[in-house]
């Protein structure tokens, strides 16, 4: 029975590990998606692979150029479910639209709060939090002040 594994590949060696993987004739995934005109992986350093592990050989994948191991828990290979897989790939479309959204605004960049009590304020935008807000710069009171909101509710100018 075929099962996806986990490997990881030497730093930015992917696309070279990907390559070399399938001209052995293994089912490799490694979803990509294109921003801002280039390739980027979303799963930097790794790849999955689909193996067979009663009939294929593992040993020529480690010596793969572009591979560095198996992903490992304890002794035991680190294998992902086929659900998993299908789910990144039905997705990778949406993650791709979310990553693109994601870089709208670069910092010092002009914006406009679009709903909340600063609704049609002016603001400068400072970076993105990890929890889908973004910190902007704003001029409250004689002094700039840090103030953290929602990114849906920043459009640019």
């Amino acid at each position: 029975m075929k099962k996806w594994y986990l490997i990881k590949t030497k730093p930015r060696q992917e696309k070279k590990a990907k390559k070399n993987l399938e001209n052995q004739s293994y089912e490799v995934f490694s979803p990509i998606v294109q921003l801002n005109n280039k390739f980027v992986f979303l799963f930097p350093g790794y790849l999955f692979i689909q193996l067979n592990d009663k009939k294929q050989d593992f040993s020529p994948i480690k010596s793969t150029k572009g591979v560095l191991y198996f992903v490992r828990f304890g002794l035991n290979f680190a294998k992902v479910p086929s659900s998993v897989i299908e789910f990144i790939k039905a997705n990778q479309l949406v993650t791709a639209n979310k990553l693109k959204k994601l870089n709208q605004f670069k910092s010092g960049d002009k914006v406009q709060i679009s709903d909340g009590p600063f609704e049609n304020y002016m603001g400068i935008f400072k970076c993105y939090r990890s929890d889908e807000r973004v910190i902007l710069l704003m001029n409250i009171l004689g002094r700039q002040q840090s103030l953290c909101m929602k990114k849906e509710s920043v459009i640019p100018l």
